[in-house]
């Protein structure tokens, strides 16, 4: 195959040394050309049913993209001189926060008065008011008795506020999610100065996108490096060559700064699936390397010649050709995925999968031959670890069967102890800022999580008509009998507190108008009286037709939110037929896309892996073969999904990547081990010596190549980011069980057919 492609290193070194570097640079310049972008909706299509519904919410009504700024005073009474002119500076400093439209504070309430024939709106707590004992006592008993402030602005207890800001960013730039998590910390600082040691926690979705941004983005600029330079020590103490190392490690460097280079002129926004993709690069090249690496040495350490550098092409060219190609097909179909940025990183990975595979035929063997790389001593492996294995797996065949296979099949039947669901704050554990203020915010005052409806009634021409109001009065009613929600915003709450007002403040009266006409009167007194910015946009529409009810949820599950949601529509479909609504947020997106995308990557994996099953069986013109191969492909990936079912029993966002980072790894490892046998068999070989010859040639990189990446993705486990720290333990103990089933299930299985068909044919002469 070396003499049909052309293939001959000593002829020209220089030029198989600097043509893939041309290339490489090449796709390079792309990188200048990417950009990271932090806006969440770019995980879903354009027509994804549930963006649709949140762009149609965000277009309608005001943006719902908040910032939450919890305040325990120091005294633990927010109804104190100190307490109150601190949220009122602190409100007054959150209007500046960059890109912000609105901001909702305790102080800033818009609290209705009758002044005669006019209604009056004021803060709760007027600017320019001295604050005496009596005014206390009456924005205390107003404040814990106001269902639109409390458990969202105020606990029960009058011991945490919140203060919220409304957010409309222009961009997905991380600088825009940046500048304004810098002015919360501000004012956090502000906060502390005027009320000496007191709490301040931040929190909310744009907290929330920042923190997966600085998480994943923290992880690639200290455990990938990490990662990276414990692959280089153990490919230094494997290989015995520094020589070697360094031009493994230029592979890695050149395949993925090609990769991402491309990823630049498709025009590719990185995000945080995509952000990895150096990573999945690295193990593939690391794998498809490491086989040259050690062929090249280990023909010079029996024989140095000028020739070893095409030898060494001669013998993995095919099985690295195969594995190229089957992977590379294994990450195109990432494009059928639902969610767009696992096309972006299956778009990548394929550049990258190429060009790891084209680099290690010519970059690293010319590299090689032009320093003429030896090892210090004979490797390790073959001299220790290969003899061992091979005693084992010929002479305790069965046994290995038996116990790996049992192995296996136990844990398997724990795969249906996975459910698929994610918990969105658990991604950061508690360490993490954003955790820690979350959690204490879900404990103290209110959630994060939130559902919104945007309800419109058949036959309403307006939604401030009394039928509507008073169906949704019942709706929330129902709402808040539900164990998942914390708080109801509804505009129905806003009519009941004029009405009481306008009847003189009498507890009766706290009930909505009863004609239309009252209500759209009631309406319009109200909307003028409203200060720039606290308008009713929130909860009405533009064009009035339409009103906008906001959920407020515990920190549930997304399989909880799901369960919620379906609760709620039957609910709607059952009592109120003549509503038209649409139902959307942020979490509910992620919720529906995570449960779909989940199915659709473990599906597409497994998938992927019987096609490459197959189409090996048709390359080694043998069915045997093929069917081998999903021995260590496909049987690893299924006992640790059985493993993560017995200790986690959940799988989400973060476990849609495992497949596609083992992928490279696990074919490439199966492909070389099958190649090298069917050339023995072929030889003549057969048995305990066909294996002798595989390990001795196979096994050494093999063994290499899942060490190291065992131990660096485990490294990776480390992380304090859930998304990383799942797929690094999950990715890990897949090319390590793996590694098990190719150098002992695999053999085991060869040794022991090998043997039975001997006997058979023993047998069959002797009859």
């Amino acid at each position: 195959m070396t003499r049909m492609l052309g293939l001959n290193v000593d002829r020209a070194p220089w030029l198989y040394l600097a043509l893939p570097v041309l290339v490489v640079l090449l796709l390079g310049s792309g990188l200048s050309r990417l950009s990271f972008n932090v806006d969440y909706r770019v995980f879903f299509d354009a027509d994804n049913p549930q963006l649709t519904a949140f762009n149609h919410l965000q277009d309608n009504f005001s943006a719902s993209e908040k910032l939450l700024l919890v305040y325990t005073p120091s005294s633990a009474n927010v109804f104190s001189e100190t307490s109150l002119k601190t949220v009122q500076a602190a409100t007054a400093a959150l209007w500046k926060t960059p890109y912000s439209t609105r901001v909702d504070s305790l102080t800033n309430f818009q609290r209705t008065q009758v002044d005669g024939d006019d209604l009056k709106v004021d803060n709760l707590v007027p600017d320019d008011a001295e604050i005496t004992n009596v005014l206390l006592q009456d924005i205390q008993s107003f404040a814990l008795h106001e269902p639109m402030l409390l458990n969202r602005l105020i606990t029960p207890a009058g011991n945490v506020t919140g203060l919220v800001v409304t957010i409309n960013k222009p961009g997905n730039s991380p600088k825009e999610a940046a500048a304004i998590v810098t002015h919360g910390h501000e004012v956090e600082t502000l906060i502390k100065q005027l009320d000496p040691g007191a709490r301040v926690d931040l929190t909310g979705m744009i907290m929330m996108s920042n923190t997966f941004s600085e998480s994943a983005r923290a992880d690639m600029a200290t455990l990938l490096p990490l990662m990276l330079v414990l692959v280089i020590v153990g490919l230094n103490y494997f290989l015995q060559s520094w020589k070697a190392t360094v031009g493994i490690l230029m592979v890695i460097i050149l395949a993925a700064i090609g990769g991402m280079g491309a990823g630049g002129w498709m025009g590719i926004q990185l995000s945080s699936p995509s952000a990895i993709s150096p990573m999945i690069i690295l193990t593939i090249a690391v794998a498809h390397s490491v086989h040259i690496a050690n062929t090249f040495l280990r023909l010079q350490w029996k024989s140095p010649n000028q020739d070893n550098a095409n030898r060494a092409i001669h013998e993995n060219i095919r099985p690295m050709l195969i594995a190229g190609i089957t992977t590379l097909v294994g990450f195109v179909t990432m494009n059928f995925s639902d969610v767009p940025p696992y096309h972006d990183l299956g778009n990548i990975v394929s550049v990258g999968v190429t060009l790891a595979t084209l680099l290690s035929l010519t970059f690293l063997p010319a590299f090689l031959y032009l320093t003429d790389a030896k090892p210090r001593k004979e490797l390790l492996v073959n001299r220790w670890i290969i003899p061992t294995l091979l005693r084992l797996v010929t002479r305790h065949s069965v046994a290995t069967l038996l116990l790996m296979g049992g192995g296996a099949v136990l844990l398997c039947l724990f795969i249906g102890k996975n459910a698929l669901n994610d918990q969105f704050v658990d991604y950061f554990d508690d360490s993490t800022r954003f955790r820690i203020a979350t959690d204490y915010t879900d404990e103290h005052l209110t959630g994060i999580y939130s559902v919104e409806y945007a309800i419109s009634r058949n036959g309403s021409s307006t939604a401030v008509d009394p039928v509507l109001l008073s169906e949704l009065d019942e709706f929330e009613a129902w709402l808040l009998q539900q164990q998942e929600v914390r708080h109801v915003a509804s505009i129905s709450d806003t009519f009941k507190l004029i009405n009481q007002n306008m009847n003189g403040g009498q507890p009766e009266y706290y009930r909505l108008p009863e004609t239309p006409q009252l209500a759209a009167q009631y309406l319009l007194m109200y909307e003028m009286s409203l200060p720039f910015g606290l308008d009713v946009s929130d909860r009405l529409s533009m064009d009035r037709r339409a009103t906008r009810v906001v959920i407020t949820l515990h920190n549930i599950s997304s399989q909880d939110m799901l369960n919620l949601e379906a609760r709620i529509n039957q609910h709607i479909k059952t009592v109120f037929p003549e509503w038209q609504t649409l139902s959307s947020s942020p979490m509910l997106m992620f919720a529906h896309i995570g449960q779909k995308n989940i199915k659709s990557m473990i599906t597409g994996v497994l998938t992927a892996l019987f096609l490459i099953s197959l189409a090996l069986a048709i390359i080694f013109r043998s069915l045997k073969l093929g069917l081998l191969s999903l021995l260590p492909n496909l049987v690893p990936i299924l006992a640790v999904f059985g493993l993560w079912g017995l200790v986690v029993g959940e799988l989400g966002l973060s476990m849609a990547l495992v497949g596609g980072m083992c992928l490279g790894v696990v074919v490439d490892d199966t492909v070389h081990f099958l190649n090298r046998y069917q050339i023995e068999r072929r030889g003549g070989l057969e048995g305990k010596a066909a294996l002798e010859q595989v390990l001795y040639h196979s096994g050494a990189p093999i063994i290499i190549t899942s060490v190291l990446l065992t131990a660096g993705f485990l490294l990776l486990g480390s992380s304090s980011f859930k998304l990383n720290s799942d797929m690094g333990n999950a990715t890990g103990l897949i090319i390590l069980l793996a590694l098990l089933f190719d150098l002992l299930a695999l053999p085991a299985w060869l040794a022991w057919s090998a043997r039975t068909s001997a006997e058979t044919s023993a047998k069959a002469v002797i009859d």
